[in-house]
């Protein structure tokens, strides 16, 4: 049976295609302006860069899903490992911040195959070609491997993240704790814990949204709704 496709998911679908054709034509290089807009964007809502136009994550998650079709088995790493890996890529962006920098941008599989969709790859080492195609070829079986534990960049926008206006909440009250958005979560947040999504990892893919059963438990808005009901005044 086929799953209903929602709107989001074709305009995510779609997003990274038009930003890599705007990268062809050389309209987003170097512009100062749309990286302003994401930063702003990343503190209204969350990490739109990554779950929406990255090409190198576009890359990895639609490899995933042909994996999916090629009934090629998934591994779901244990959340203890989890937590761990997902500090490996903040203390990249730390380093990305010293000397080492350049050393990391030249083999970073993520500059790689911005290199290629820009028509630009001569400067692309093959230690580099090694690790994009490793961590592609990985996306068959982990979800976005390399966006979750390696990139710094989304290390970058998931801090800036965590100060978002607007996030995924979850009406505990019509919640049946059936953790299918756990299970749907790319970067296996376990969204069923808490009232709302406050972590650096989500991208805003709204996968979770589609896997929930039950209409508009979870639904993107206002972060602070909670706290505004538990301050608003109380009717005697």
């Amino acid at each position: 049976m086929l799953k209903k496709i929602r709107w989001y998911q074709i305009v995510r679908a779609l997003m990274p295609i038009a930003y890599m054709l705007l990268l062809i034509e050389g309209v987003m290089s170097k512009n100062i302006i749309f990286m302003g807009v994401l930063m702003g964007s990343t503190l209204l809502g969350g990490a739109w860069f990554c779950g929406w136009f990255c090409p190198f994550g576009f890359a990895q998650e639609w490899i995933g899903k042909l994996g999916q079709l090629l009934r090629i088995p998934k591994i779901r790493i244990p959340l203890k490992a989890v937590r761990w890996l997902n500090l490996s890529r903040y203390i990249l962006l730390g380093l990305s911040m010293t000397g080492l920098a350049a050393v990391l941008l030249l083999q970073s599989p993520y500059a790689s195959f911005m290199g290629v969709v820009d028509r630009n790859m001569s400067y692309i080492t093959q230690a580099a070609w090694v690790l994009m195609i490793s961590f592609l070829t990985l996306s068959f079986i982990i979800d976005r491997p390399f966006c979750r534990f390696f990139c710094p960049e989304g290390a970058r926008y998931g801090i800036v993240s965590l100060a978002r206006l607007f996030t995924i909440t979850r009406d505990e009250t019509k919640c049946i704790s059936c953790k299918k958005c756990d299970k749907a979560c790319p970067s296996q947040i376990q969204i069923s814990q808490h009232p709302d999504v406050r972590n650096a990892q989500c991208i805003n893919c709204m996968e979770c949204i589609a896997a929930c059963p039950v209409k508009r438990t979870l639904k993107f808005g206002w972060a602070f709704k909670k706290y505004a009901k538990m301050n608003s005044p109380q009717e005697s």
